[in-house]
C-alpha cells in the first residue's frame, strides 16, 4: 500500500483536525487524539503544524477557504435569485460535509481573534453582497434599511439554523436528520425571501 505524499497526509490531519474540534471543542481535543485517528505519531503531526494554535489556524483556513470558493461558485452560477443561491450551496455544503457546521460553530465561540481569521476569506464576498444589497435597495426591489446590518441577519439566520442544531433541538424538538436539514433550508429560505421582498 503507497504512503500518502506529504500534503495528502497534511490535508488528511487537517481533515481529523477539523472533525475532532467541531466534535468536542478545541480545548477537549489533543494532538495525540488527532494523530492515532489519522495513524501517525505525534510527531508526525507537529512537522506539518507545529502547535495546537498552528492547527487550529490552519483549520480555520481551510474552512474559511472552503466557505468561500463554494459561495464564489454559487454566485457565478446565478444572475438572479442570489440570495437563495447562496442559502442553497450552504446547505448543500452542510450535508455533504457534516463537520463544516460544528467547527464553524466551534470558531465562533475562540475568540475575536478566531472569528476574524475565519471571516478574512469572506471578506470579498461580503463586499459583494452589501453592494448587490445596496443596488437592489436603489432599484426599489428591496426596502431601505442598512445593507450591512441586513446581511449580519441573514448570515445570523442561515448559519445559525446549521450550527446551533442543540438549541434548535430545544427549541423546536427538530433532529438533525437529513430530512430536517432539507425542512430547515425550505424555512430560511422562506424567511430570506420575505426579509428581501419589495416595499409595499
Amino acid at each position: 500500500m503507497a504512503r500518502p505524499s506529504g500534503e495528502a497526509r497534511r490535508q488528511e490531519l487537517l481533515d481529523e483536525a477539523i472533525r475532532q474540534i467541531g466534535q468536542k471543542g478545541f480545548d477537549a481535543t489533543s494532538l495525540d487524539a488527532i494523530a492515532g485517528a489519522t495513524g501517525v505519531r505525534k510527531q508526525t503531526l507537529l512537522y506539518y503544524f507545529e502547535t495546537k494554535q498552528a492547527l487550529l489556524e490552519a483549520a480555520v483556513q481551510e474552512v474559511s477557504a472552503r466557505v468561500a470558493a463554494t459561495l464564489d461558485e454559487a454566485l457565478a452560477q446565478t444572475r438572479t435569485n442570489r440570495a437563495v443561491a447562496v442559502i442553497r450551496a450552504v446547505f448543500h455544503l452542510a450535508k455533504d460535509w457534516p463537520e463544516f457546521p460544528a467547527f464553524v460553530r466551534e470558531a465562533g465561540r475562540l475568540g475575536p481573534e478566531t472569528v476574524e481569521d475565519f471571516a478574512r476569506n469572506l471578506e470579498p464576498l461580503r463586499q459583494r453582497a452589501v453592494g448587490y444589497l445596496k443596488e437592489e435597495m436603489a432599484g426599489g426591489h428591496i426596502r431601505k434599511q442598512d445593507p450591512a446590518m441586513l446581511l449580519f441577519t441573514l448570515y445570523t439566520s442561515v448559519v445559525g439554523s446549521l450550527t446551533e442544531a442543540g438549541v434548535l433541538h430545544a427549541v423546536v424538538g427538530e433532529d438533525s436528520g437529513r430530512a430536517t436539514l432539507k425542512r430547515r433550508e425550505r424555512e430560511v429560505i422562506a424567511f430570506v425571501r420575505h426579509a428581501l421582498a419589495p416595499p409595499q
